[in-house]
């Protein structure tokens, strides 16, 4: 067994694990960073979706909850789901972390607030420019503004952009401000360690106090064990769960796990446009009970994600230059749960949406046919298997009738959230305020799994922001 020995051992590269490893670095901690997927510098990846996919993604794009009724999409590779995600940087409502504190989470707004400025600096985020948008974002912001709708334009972390339109499947040029292009070789440069293809089996604890972390690392899946005092577990809302239910941690891990839970809606018009050759999200509307972002993607995404079937379907993406996309998003009660399958011993995602879940997505969806009909669409597409058009304003009660459940129409996430709660109150949470796991000294979790609830907003922002926040006091001796 290969042994290395460490100050701070970082699991996961994402969002939270690599700026906490950046952090511990800073003040000259020697620094291990195991990460489950592989390291893929920019040079390494391409523009052809069904290689970059299986590549960059948790199962291959494949993962869904155990009920087969809701698409989870994660990063799996070196910089998480920063790698694949578009690098919007949106800020939650004051009432997000109200409610939190409501739960024993003692979050400070003042400290975020100043974490999400220092953040948005170092990234070099900027609001997207009118010069920005596709021509279906224009559209969608055209008929948003007849109705009366005030839709904004997003805060992200592009760098120079070319605006290829393929930030689901990383970066080729090396430009996104993603985790692999700033926290994880920042590390590096201070003397981090980063080692990819390396599945972290369990922590090691003893006597009430971690370590070290045991794992598989390379296609041989040899042994390895860092030595560490200080373990921070960063795998991801669901892996990190994972992780702390193999190490024998239980009580509250898995719990209030939580998704922005996602439908497509698409409209089909008279003119042509290149939708899929710009700055794929750009342009969003925020509503108290759902959020909408207009977007796009490379044709094979674009064709997973449009209904239909065999020629029917041929025939749509046969227009696809026709073809603009909004997605209306709700952030879901907290009722889903990580457990260890009895059967294949890794970890299953359960959920439910509740019927408020359900009543938001539906006018979520209602709202974007209506600004797509007012934008001039011919016909809406909504997000069902068999398709389901809509014309006008009173073909709109079909969403009501026919949107019941998530197995009713085609749903997906990729903001999963919670799983291991942050409260100081040991019979909600599964970690502290300050991010340490209950009962165990030591061992922190930064990511995702540690909100309460949703967000109800894209969550990386708030990822960054609380392990700024909290770094310092982790990392202490």
């Amino acid at each position: 067994m290969r042994t290395i020995t460490a100050d701070v051992c970082v699991i996961g590269s994402g969002a939270g694990g690599a700026l906490v490893a950046w952090e511990a670095a800073k003040l000259g901690k020697k620094t291990v960073v195991l990460e489950r997927g592989p390291y893929m510098r920019p040079s390494e990846m391409s523009t052809a979706e069904s290689k970059m996919i299986p590549r960059l993604y948790k199962d291959g794009g494949m993962q869904m909850s155990t009920s087969l009724d809701l698409f989870i999409m994660q990063g799996s590779c070196v910089g998480g789901s920063t790698v694949i995600s578009n690098m919007v940087l949106m800020r939650p409502d004051a009432k997000v972390f109200s409610r939190w504190r409501g739960m024993g989470a003692n979050v400070k707004d003042d400290v975020m607030t100043d974490a999400f400025d220092t953040i948005e600096g170092l990234l070099g985020a900027t609001r997207r420019e009118a010069s920005d948008l596709s021509e279906s974002s224009k559209l969608f912001e055209r008929g948003a503004r007849t109705l009366g709708y005030a839709p904004e334009r997003m805060m992200k972390a592009l760098g120079n952009c070319r605006a290829c339109g393929n930030c689901n499947i990383g970066c080729t040029f090396g430009s996104k401000k993603s985790a692999l292009a700033t926290f994880v070789p920042w590390a590096e440069e201070l003397g981090a360690e980063v080692l990819a293809d390396t599945e972290v089996t369990r922590v090691r604890i003893e006597r009430g106090r971690v370590t070290g972390v045991e794992a598989k690392c390379g296609p041989r899946r040899e042994p390895l064990l860092v030595n560490a005092k200080k373990v921070v577990v960063a795998g991801g809302a669901i892996g990190s769960s994972a992780i702390l239910l193999r190490s024998g941690i239980k009580k509250n891990v898995g719990t209030r796990l939580a998704f922005n839970a996602g439908a497509m809606v698409v409209a089909e018009l008279e003119q042509s446009f290149d939708a899929f050759d710009a700055d794929q999200m750009t342009i969003f509307l925020k509503h108290d009970e759902y959020l909408i972002e207009a977007t796009h993607n490379p044709i094979m995404s674009t064709a997973l994600i449009t209904p239909g079937w065999m020629e029917e379907h041929g025939n749509l993406m046969r227009r696809a230059k026709h073809l603009a996309y909004a997605g209306a998003m709700v952030g879901t009660e907290p009722n889903g749960r990580v457990v260890m399958s009895p059967f294949f011993g890794h970890e299953e995602t359960r959920f439910r949406a509740s019927e408020r879940d359900m009543a938001r997505l539906r006018k979520g969806v209602r709202t974007i046919a209506r600004i797509f009909l007012a934008a001039g669409a011919k016909r809406v597409l909504l997000p069902f298997e068999e398709p389901t058009y809509v014309t006008s304003e009173a073909d709109l009660p079909v969403v009501d009738a026919k949107m019941r459940k998530l197995s009713d129409f085609q749903c997906g996430t990729s903001h999963p959230q919670g799983g291991n709660p942050m409260s100081d109150d040991p019979e909600i949470g599964a970690v502290k305020s300050n991010l340490a796991v209950h009962g165990v000294n030591g061992l922190f979790v930064c990511d995702a799994s540690v909100f309460p609830d949703s967000v109800e907003v894209n969550p990386m922002l708030s990822v960054m922001a609380i392990a700024m926040a909290n770094a310092q006091e982790m990392l202490a001796s």
